[in-house]
């Protein structure tokens, strides 16, 4: 029994390890995003990390581009505009079904368009590269709805009672560093505010505090200042 566990568990180590990834992979907090990338599907794509991490290629980007746009352009020209500002109240009511109506329709054909788009993009990328995808996506989605037990997922899964504890202590371990980082942040952020400070003359921090009691109404713009009269 021991040798077949050890033999499964060096069968499943490639697997884990491709899923798991390297601790730069995915959406992280504060990454560089560059010239975005938009995308109907397979949204993780807009991350350079990840495109580093499926190995795309400039050429596969500069498509992915031309997919992420014309899926915008079409999504657009087919949405329903209306300026509800040029409406009475009796217009409005009116039109509000119609309205409705129309922008259900626009959805399913922005389903049909995401779905196309979807389709070119499986063509574009190889089987290794849409597998990466699929393992990114588990990690960075489904990863985080079973740490923080979603949907009922530990019961789904029979997780084991030493599996359910392991998964508290990581959340526990990274809540602990979060609060750490948003205190370092706070500290950061008064640094910068009393830096701030700093650079204004005696007379300028009199006006400031002025400004700030009036609620800086003398920085709103027309439209502002009229609703609040």
């Amino acid at each position: 029994m021991g040798m077949v566990s050890f033999t499964l568990a060096q069968d499943q180590a490639p697997v884990r390890a491709q899923i798991l990834g390297g601790s730069g992979g995915g959406f992280q907090p504060g990454a560089v995003m560059g010239n975005y990338l938009y995308l109907p599907a397979y949204q993780i794509l807009s991350s350079l990390q990840v495109q580093k991490e499926v190995n795309l290629t400039e050429e596969q980007v500069g498509k992915l581009k031309e997919i992420g746009k014309k899926f915008q352009q079409n999504a657009w020209k087919q949405q329903p505009q209306v300026d509800w500002t040029k409406l009475n109240e009796a217009e409005r009511k009116t039109k509000t079904e119609e309205i409705r109506k129309e922008y259900d329709k626009w959805a399913a054909e922005s389903k049909k368009l995401t779905e196309a788009a979807r389709k070119e993009i499986d063509a574009l990328l190889t089987p290794e590269q849409l597998t990466k995808i699929q393992d990114i996506e588990l990690r960075q989605q489904s990863a985080p709805m079973l740490l923080y037990g979603y949907n009922n997922l530990s019961e789904k899964l029979n997780l084991t009672e030493e599996q359910k504890k392991k998964l508290s202590q990581n959340k526990e371990e990274m809540q602990r560093k979060l609060a750490e980082i948003q205190k370092e942040m706070s500290a950061i952020q008064d640094k910068a505010n009393r830096a701030a400070l700093e650079v204004l003359t005696l007379q300028q921090i009199i006006e400031l505090k002025k400004l700030k009691q009036e609620g800086f109404r003398t920085l709103a713009n027309p439209v502002q200042l009229k609703k609040k009269d």
